[in-house]
């Protein structure tokens, strides 16, 4: 019952939408600004990168609360697990905002940082090795997201819901870039500006 019910909760923490309070602080509509998604990176084309920050770290946060709910209400790694992909779930269709949400991919962030931390050594370095060399945010996404199963197998070995937790995050990242792989592949997807270097090389 216990694990049932921190389900549920962690589900309505995901559904706490931090880019849309910061949306609706601003009078602005981010489902159609930009991208439409509910996110850091849209929050950065549209409101620049201190709210974009905000966004992230509130996602972020969530992810790590979600799953801290599993551990001390349900009490075990299994419920948190559970509860990690709850909080994606809540994040990516929220109740309270009809359903729309944003990608997950910082949500996720948030939970592997309490259930499964060994495998940031592996998607992080990767998601932005791909955003620097190919400033797709869309693609680091996805390719962190399916490393994911893979640096969980390997370093959490025979946990079967934390696998199907890594698994899990990764098809519902697949899942909410659809329209960013169609993008990707007909070479019309959206790069971030990284910030230019200052100095003698621009003279």
């Amino acid at each position: 019952m216990y694990g049932l019910i921190a389900v549920i909760i962690s589900y309505f923490i995901g559904g706490f939408l931090t880019a849309g309070v910061i949306a609706s602080l601003k009078r602005v509509d981010l489902s159609k600004k930009g991208s439409g998604n509910l996110g850091a990176t849209n929050a950065l084309r549209v409101f620049g990168p201190l709210a974009a920050v905000l966004v992230l770290l509130g996602d972020i946060a969530k992810g790590v609360l979600g799953v801290w709910v599993g551990l001390r209400l349900g009490g075990s790694k299994e419920v948190a697990a559970l509860c990690g992909l709850a909080v994606i779930i809540g994040h990516n269709w929220p109740l309270f905002f009809g359903f729309q949400g944003g990608k997950g991919i910082a949500t996720t962030l948030g939970a592997i940082i309490l259930l499964i931390p060994k495998t940031i050594m592996v998607v992080i370095p990767l998601w932005a090795l791909v955003v620097l060399l190919t400033r797709y945010v869309s693609l680091a996404s996805l390719l962190a997201a399916l490393a994911l199963p893979v640096a969980t197998c390997f370093f959490y070995p025979g946990q079967e819901l934390v696998l199907l937790f890594a698994a899990g995050a990764a098809i519902l990242a697949i899942y909410r870039h659809q329209e960013n792989i169609r993008r990707l592949l007909a070479g019309k997807e959206n790069k971030i500006q990284l910030p230019r270097r200052t100095g003698r090389e621009e003279r």
